[in-house]
């Protein structure tokens, strides 16, 4: 009985694991064009520290879940960095890139901000270093 418990208890386990691990990012990835760039640009102009025109702002990738932007934008005087705005609204910042092993702590600061789950995770897909 021990045996049958294990063995249909294992795949039940791989098939959590391998689904939680995998998250669809692609519905999450907005296109940026002529039309919504400038919306993206004015939102980061707002809370940078050094004021530089939106138009010296460069997108370079959005995603969005559940009324939450992470705009991703840099300056030619700035590091790029991830801008989290919920309803419009500044949230915060995240500079830098990562390495896989510091996923945990990176969904952390997410979770602290109380960033949607998809979008964590799809933002720790693109700011780790491959």
């Amino acid at each position: 009985m021990k045996k049958i418990l294990l063995f249909l208890s294992l795949p039940l386990f791989l098939v959590v694991n391998i689904a939680s691990a995998t998250v669809d990012c692609g519905n999450l990835k907005l296109k940026i064009n002529a039309g919504n760039n400038p919306f993206y640009q004015d939102l980061v102009q707002k809370v940078l520290v050094e004021k530089v025109s939106s138009k010296q702002i460069d997108v370079s990738e959005v995603l969005s879940n559940e009324g939450w932007l992470a705009i991703f934008a840099s300056t030619k005087t700035s590091e790029p960095g991830v801008f989290f705005f919920q309803n419009k609204k500044f949230i915060d910042v995240w500079g830098g890139m990562v390495e896989q092993d510091e996923k945990t702590n990176v969904l952390k600061w997410a979770h602290g901000i109380h960033a949607p789950e998809q979008l964590a995770h799809c933002f720790f897909d693109e700011i780790v270093i491959k």
